[in-house]
């Protein structure tokens, strides 16, 4: 049941860059995503760490869209 949330924070994050590749939304989602502290250990896989009860970790919509370049509007 992720799939329709990935697609709605994904959506956002092309809003906040409409001319982001597939790559650099990927990137952003990955490497700000939250990581748990509970549950098995996070290990290297290629350029991100992931777990095998977790994944990369819970996503971070605020952060992702920031690492795009969006502003906070403050």
């Amino acid at each position: 049941m992720a799939a329709p949330q990935i697609t709605g924070i994904v959506a956002q994050l092309f809003q906040a860059k409409p001319s982001a590749t597939p790559a650099e939304i990927e990137n952003a989602l990955k490497s700000t995503a939250y990581k748990f502290a509970a549950g098995a250990p996070y290990q290297a896989a290629a350029p991100y760490t992931s777990s095998y009860d977790k994944g990369t970790g819970l996503v971070d919509v605020v952060a992702a869209a920031t690492a795009l370049g969006a502003h906070s509007g403050q």
